[in-house]
C-alpha cells in the first residue's frame, strides 16, 4: 500500500519543492550583482621630457619610490646655455640699436627745427624780394632766386617731418624704458624662453610615487612629450568593475560592495560604489561598433563602475592591475505579486 503511494507523492512533492526553491531563488537573487570582470586601478602619471636633448644621468631606478620635486633625470644642459648667452647677447645688441634710433630721432628733431629756422629765413627774403622787386631795385632773376631758396627751405621741412615721425614711430614713446620697446620686449621673450628651456633640461617629479618600466639610459636622445617611464600615484587604489548594463538596472552610488582580489582569495574587503560610467567601453574604442551596418548583432554592453575600497587593518598591498571578483548588494527585494502580475498580464493578452 505505501510503494502505491510513493510515486504519486513524489510527482507531486518534488514539482511542488522545485518551484518553490526557483521561486525563492527568483526572490532573493534580484539583490546582489556581481561580476568577475574588475581590476585594481590607480593613477598613472607619464613622465616626459619638455625639450629636446641627450640623456646626462638618470637618478632613479626602477621600482624606486619618489617625492614630489625629486631630480629624476638630467639633460645636457651645454647646448641650452650657449642659447641662453647668445639670448642675452642679442638683448645689449637691441638695447644698443634702440638707443642710436632715439638718438638719431633727437637729432632729426634738431635737424627739423634748424629746417624750420630756415623756412622763416628764406620766407623774410621772399617777402623783401617781391617789396624790391616792385621797386625795381632787383632783378627778375635775383626774386626767383629768392622763390627758389624759400620753395627748397619749406621742402626740407616737410621731408624732415617726414622723416621724424617715420623714427618716432619706430621708438615709440621716448620716454619710457628702453626694456618697453617692443624690439626689446621680443628678445627678452626669446631669453626667457632660452631660461625655461635650460630649467627644463632637469626632470622632476610631478607627484609622490613609485616608478615604473624606467629603461632609458644615459646617452640617449629624447624628444619633447614623449613618455619615458611612469609613476604610479602614492593614492589609494579603487576597483574598476564592468558590469552588464542589464545588472545596473538598480545600482546607484553609495550602495555597499565586498571585494575579493585573486591573489588574496581568503581576504574580503568592504567597499562603496563611487561612481558609474556615463558611457559604455565601446565608446571609447580605438574601432567602435558600427551599429548602422547592416548585419547588426544586438551586443549587451559594459558600464565601468568605480569601486572604493575602505581600509582594513593589516590589509595587504593592493597592486595595479591585479583582478577582482566584485558583489553589490542593491538591497532589492523581488515580490510574488510580480510573478502574478506577469501571469495575469500574459492572460489578459490571451
Amino acid at each position: 500500500m505505501t510503494k502505491r503511494w510513493v510515486r504519486p507523492v513524489l510527482l507531486v512533492l518534488v514539482p511542488c519543492l522545485a518551484i518553490v526553491g526557483a521561486i525563492g531563488v527568483w526572490l532573493w537573487g534580484g539583490r546582489y550583482v556581481t561580476t568577475e570582470n574588475a581590476y585594481v586601478k590607480a593613477d598613472i602619471a607619464r613622465v616626459a621630457a619638455e625639450v629636446t636633448g641627450r640623456i646626462k644621468n638618470v637618478m632613479i631606478k626602477d621600482h624606486e619610490t619618489v617625492q614630489k620635486g625629486d631630480v629624476l633625470i638630467k639633460l645636457d644642459d651645454e647646448p641650452f646655455r650657449i642659447k641662453l648667452a647668445a639670448a642675452e647677447a642679442d638683448i645689449d645688441a637691441t638695447r644698443a640699436q634702440v638707443r642710436m634710433m632715439i638718438a638719431s630721432w633727437r637729432e632729426a628733431k634738431s635737424e627739423l627745427k634748424e629746417a624750420e629756422g630756415q623756412t622763416t629765413y628764406w620766407d623774410a627774403q621772399l617777402e623783401r624780394s617781391i617789396s624790391l622787386e616792385k621797386r625795381n631795385v632787383i632783378s627778375a632773376s635775383k626774386l626767383e632766386e629768392a622763390m627758389n631758396s624759400a620753395r627748397a627751405a619749406r621742402d626740407k621741412v616737410a621731408v624732415m617731418k617726414s622723416k621724424v615721425a617715420r623714427m618716432l614711430t619706430q621708438i615709440g614713446d621716448a620716454d619710457h624704458p628702453i626694456d618697453q620697446h617692443p624690439l626689446v620686449r621680443e628678445k627678452i621673450a626669446i631669453r626667457d624662453t632660452a631660461a625655461l628651456d635650460l630649467k627644463r633640461t632637469v626632470i622632476h617629479a610631478p607627484v609622490d610615487g613609485i616608478a615604473v618600466n624606467v629603461k632609458v639610459q644615459p646617452g640617449e636622445f629624447v624628444e619633447p612629450d614623449k613618455p619615458l617611464f611612469a609613476l604610479v600615484v602614492a593614492n589609494r587604489p579603487w576597483i574598476e568593475a564592468n558590469f552588464k548594463e542589464t545588472e545596473l538596472t538598480h545600482v546607484r552610488p553609495g550602495m555597499t560592495a565586498s571585494v575579493v582580489l585573486d591573489i588574496y582569495p581568503d581576504v574580503q574587503w568592504d567597499a562603496e560604489v563611487g561612481t558609474i560610467s556615463p558611457a559604455t567601453g565601446a565608446e571609447f574604442a580605438l574601432l567602435p561598433p558600427q551599429n548602422a551596418s547592416g548585419n547588426w548583432v544586438k551586443v549587451v554592453q559594459r558600464l565601468p563602475v568605480r569601486i572604493y575600497l575602505k581600509p582594513r587593518a593589516g590589509e595587504p598591498p593592493l597592486r595595479a592591475g591585479m583582478t577582482a571578483s566584485v558583489s553589490i548588494d542593491t538591497k532589492r527585494q523581488r515580490k510574488l505579486s510580480s510573478i502574478l502580475g506577469i501571469f495575469s498580464a500574459n492572460a489578459g493578452k490571451e
